[in-house]
Order: C-alpha cells, then structure tokens, then sequence
C-alpha cells in the first residue's frame, strides 16, 4: 500500500460494454485509487492481491455515456470520413467501417441507465492480456466483477465500485455487519443501505483504539422554542384580467422552532485519542458516523461523584439500550444520531438491546479499531481567513462598511506593492506546479539585486494585479478562521450523569446574540459567523464569546473549534448543520448584529 492507498483502474462502462459485445477491440481506462480506509485495510487481510501498489480486484466503473448502434456508428465513421484530411486518414477510417460492417450483428445498444443496470444484475467480465517474450500477446486473466457500493460522492460523478467476485460475499458481508443479505425484498432500506455502509470507505489518516463497551450511547434531546419566523406562502390574485394567479406572499409568524442538540457530535476523553489529534476527531466505524471533540470527561466524573457524594470507581451510568456502563470506564459520549445502524435494529436483533450486541460483537471482531477521517487544523493563511463573495453579498452593509471590511486586505496590498520579504512571503505562500511563484522567489533571494529587473517587476505588477481582481470579486481577507462547531458539550456531559441538561450554566440564551465559546478570540468578544457554503442572508449568526471555568476545565479545544448554546437559539436553522467562518472585526459585527 502507498501513502495514498492502493491504485485501481477507472474504466468507462459504455467502453467495456462494448468491448464485451465484440464491437470494440479495447478499452482506456484512468489511474484511480482505493484510499487508505477501514475498508481497505479488510481486504488486504482477506484475499485481495496487490502488485506494485496496485491491485485487479476492484475497479471503478464510470456511467458517463451509452454505447452506440450499428447505424449510429457507421453514420459516425462515415462522416468522418468525409472529412478527413489526408489519405492515411481516411484509410483507417475505411478499415473501421469495414471493421463495423463485419461486427454489424454484434451490436446491442444501450443507453447509460441500461448498462448501469445490465452490469448491477449481471456483473462484468474484464479480460487481461500479458505480452509474451516473442511479442505476442495472451489471456492473463479473466476476471468476473459484482457491483459492490457506490458513496455519495462517486454517485454524484455517475462511479461505482465493483470488487472480484471471488471477494464479494466476504467485502458485502463486511461492509453491511451482516444485514445486507437479510433486507426485505419488498421493504428493502437499499437508499440507507447505500449511504450508511460505504461509511467504512472513507478515506483515513490514522485509526484509534477504543473498547466498544466503553461508549455510550444516549438518545438525544430536541430543544424546543417559539420565535418569529418569514413564512412563505402561495396566494391566489386576480391579474389586470381578472385571471386567478398565485403568488409567493412572506409573513413573519411565531413559530416552533426545533434543535437537536448532539446531532452527530460527540465527546472523547482526551487520553484516548493520539497525540496528534488537535481539538476534533471525525471517526467513522460500520454504520457510525461521528464528530468527537477533545473532552476531560473522566475528571468531570470524578468531579461529580465528589460532589454528589458517589464513589467514582463504582458508579454506573444506563445508556439508551438499558446497558450499565462503569463511569470510569468510559472513553466516549454520544447520541443515537451516530450510529446508523439504529435504521436496521429490527434486522439484528427482536430488541434495541440485542441491536446493540450485534453490533458491538461486529466491532469487536475487527479489533475495535476507528477510522479517523480528519482533525482540525489552523488556517494556513495564519490568523487571517478569507471571505466568499456570497458572504459579502448577504451582508446589510454600505460601501463604507465594505470598505472598513477590506481595509485589511488594502493594508496588505500596499505592503506587497512596497516591501520586497512581504512579496517573496507572498510567492511562497502561493507557489504551486502551475505557476512560477517559487521560481521568481529562489531568484530574489539569491540575488536581491533581482528585484530591480525590468522581468521582476513587471512580473511582480501582473501578480499583484491579478490578486487585487480577486479581492474585487470579494475575496477579502479578515480576522478569522474555519471553526468546526459543537453544541452545548457541557450539556451532554451534564445529561450523562442524568443532571438537567437544560442547567448548562456554560453557555446561555440571550436576546440580541448567541452565546459561543472559542479560545480563538478573547472573552466577551463579539464575533460574526458566516455559515460555510454560504447560502443565504439568514446564515449569519452573531455570537458572543463568553469563557467559563467549565469549559476551560473539561474541554481541551483547539482554537478551531466552536462552542455553541443550541438551547432556546435559532443557531441550527440560521446554519444551516453548522459549518461557520468565524470573524472578529467591529464593523463586520456591527453589519451582522443590524443582520440578525
């Protein structure tokens, strides 16, 4: 295995359809690559071959067109032939109408869709060939390929990934804990199914070790709260004809708005996870999916039972299975929305409690390893961050405003214009194997006389023009940083122990903000957090950063993550699921207070 993985060929279905028919004598294929993974790592124990950091027995396969008919492609050649430039030329082409005329029977045209479907029932046959010593070439191998998954990312691009059906069963059986071949053929869960069991293909850099039983699982809790909401309507009206139309009509209404509190986050002790870990660990397992952050939850415990007078190393805690768990045992707290499985209970096992055995003996089996997908880490552009357009644009502000925004942006322009180490930090930071920044900067900083060139500085007006052009597009930079956001972690960790969550005393409703926690800005600052993709006007939340010694105490966050008060907020639907761009700056803050 490289660094990256295991190569894999990417194949054009439509190509190897034909191939299959007889109708084309081969196929191209592109480099892919089967990512470090959960996944990967089972099949390296179970049976696949790799060679030279590649292996056969999985290929992806590209939806990305149909295969013709015997009179589309005669019609095809045919017209190219009429267009050739030169006699070679329309000599191969005369060879493959020849070609096509002999294979006119062969044929079987389908559209995209239908070779899709031919291969998922049937599977594909691949023939490899090998040169010989006399330079001839023979069958290698032939081998026959079952559709196995497909993720939400490779379904966008129209990619599935098919495994050697000598593995198939093993890899299905693996991927599914089991409950694949158990789906109800008339109620089949095949859409979940789908998206749930690829989860242990996701790309990792790292594994942690972590005792299933030392988890536990919650049901999570909804915050409920009225507020004013724009509802939008369709409206009948008589036009200037007095013709009935409809029309869109917006009312602000107070209405009940809902918060999940832990929907898909989680809490890990600190001592549990690697070194290298910053202030998250996004973990993936089968059917599990979660975001943990960084947490001293066994101080905490130890904290509570002093002062509730419980002894630490014989307290229990129930989780939402009614399965006792020792508090000093536990290594992790989260809710039902991670584990996936809970869409399949009635498949592995008569009760939730079963459900829940099945799938710890599953993880157990593999050695109890999770898949740490990605960590936070500091932007690299250090404590600036830059803005998208749409953020500006959803902004209530004046030029004026926009211009105080970007004074930063023009501050550092003229520093590029006017300081020499400015501009070769700036080609550095830039470099990349299409341009020639790292080029110009080696030069410079071999010879500072280089500087004076009539190349350099012309080179050194282009690039800072076509910088300034990507400012003017909004690009600003500003004071800030891509903050991964959890809710109410003292929360859960109250709810653990059966206190009242909604005590958080941490993080608290206000009227004109939300209260947050971050050690990227000082206490009792007011921030703007812009959601990220950004969407709308109302994916802007102001915040207010307020410390406390609780989470000072039990959490051991980065600078890049955020803690937020989902409890009496709207910060779950102004967010959109919550991925913020965390900015400071007065009048930033002032736009988005006016804003919200």
């Amino acid at each position: 295995m490289s660094e990256f993985g295991i190569k894999i060929k990417n194949i054009s279905a439509a190509m190897l359809y034909e191939v299959n028919l007889g109708t084309r004598e081969y196929f191209t294929y592109t480099e892919a690559m089967l990512n470090n993974s959960l996944f990967s790592s089972f099949l390296l124990k179970n049976g696949m071959k790799v060679h030279k950091e590649s292996t056969r027995d999985i290929i992806c396969l590209d939806y990305d067109f149909g295969s013709r008919s015997f009179e589309e492609e005669k019609k095809r050649l045919t017209s190219k032939l009429k267009r050739a430039k030169d006699e070679e030329s329309a000599e191969r082409l005369r060879q493959a109408l020849a070609k096509v005329e002999e294979n006119r029977t062969l044929y079987s045209p389908k559209k995209r869709d239908e070779i899709r479907e031919f291969f998922y029932e049937n599977g594909v046959d691949i023939t490899y060939s090998k040169k010989n010593k006399d330079g001839t070439t023979s069958v290698d191998a032939i081998i026959h390929y079952e559709m196995l998954f497909r993720t939400s990312a490779k379904a966008k691009l129209g990619q599935v990934v098919f495994i050697n059906s000598k593995l198939y069963r093993k890899a299905y059986d693996w991927l599914t804990i089991g409950i694949g071949k158990k789906l109800n053929i008339d109620d089949a869960k095949i859409v979940e199914m789908s998206a749930y069991a690829p989860l242990t293909t996701s790309t990792i850099v790292g594994t942690v070790y972590i005792p299933v039983k030392d988890i536990l699982i919650l049901k999570d809790k909804d915050s409920l709260f009225k507020t004013v909401v724009n509802v939008v309507r369709a409206e009948e009206y008589l036009d200037g004809q007095a013709k009935i139309r409809k029309r869109c009509v917006v009312s602000p209404e107070i209405a009940e708005v809902k918060n999940t509190l832990w929907d898909g986050m989680g809490l890990v002790e600190v001592s549990a996870l690697p070194h290298w870990i910053n202030g998250m660990a996004l973990l993936r397992n089968h059917l599990f999916k979660m975001c943990g952050f960084k947490s001293h939850i066994q101080l905490f415990f130890r904290d509570w039972c002093a002062a509730n007078g419980e002894d630490y190393n014989t307290y229990q805690v129930q989780d939402m299975f009614g399965e006792w768990h020792y508090v000093k045992d536990i290594k992790v707290i989260t809710t039902d929305n991670a584990i996936k499985w809970k869409k399949f209970m009635n498949l592995m096992g008569s009760t939730p409690t079963e459900a829940y055995h099945y799938w710890c003996k599953r993880i157990e089996a593999d050695g109890e390893l999770w898949g740490i997908v990605k960590t936070d880490h500091p932007s690299k552009l250090g404590h600036m961050q830059q803005l998208s357009y749409q953020m500006i644009n959803t902004l209530p502000c004046s030029p004026q405003d926009v211009a105080d925004i970007a004074r930063d942006s023009v501050e550092y322009v003229e520093r590029l214009k006017s300081d020499p180490e400015e501009f070769e930090a700036f080609l550095r930071k830039n470099a990349n194997e299409v341009n020639h920044y790292e080029m110009l900067a080696d030069l410079y900083r071999q010879n500072k006389d280089f500087g004076n060139s009539t190349f350099f500085r012309h080179e050194k007006s282009e690039i800072i023009k076509q910088y300034v052009y990507k400012l003017r597009k909004g690009k600003i930079f500003v004071n800030g940083d891509n903050l991964t956001v959890c809710g109410n972690p003292y929360a859960l960790l109250l709810y653990s122990v059966g206190d009242f969550w909604r005590d958080d005393p941490t993080l608290q409703a206000e009227e004109t903000s939300i209260q947050c926690y971050t050690r990227r800005f000082e206490d009792g600052e007011y921030l703007a957090a812009f959601r990220n993709p950004h969407n709308a006007p109302n994916n802007i939340c102001y915040l207010h950063n307020v410390y406390s010694p609780e989470m000072k105490r039990y959490f051991e966050f980065s600078k890049n993550i955020l803690a937020v008060n989902c409890i009496g907020t709207d910060i779950q639907d102004r967010a959109n699921g919550m991925d913020l761009n965390v900015k400071q700056g007065q009048r930033t803050e002032m736009c988005v207070k006016n804003n919200q």
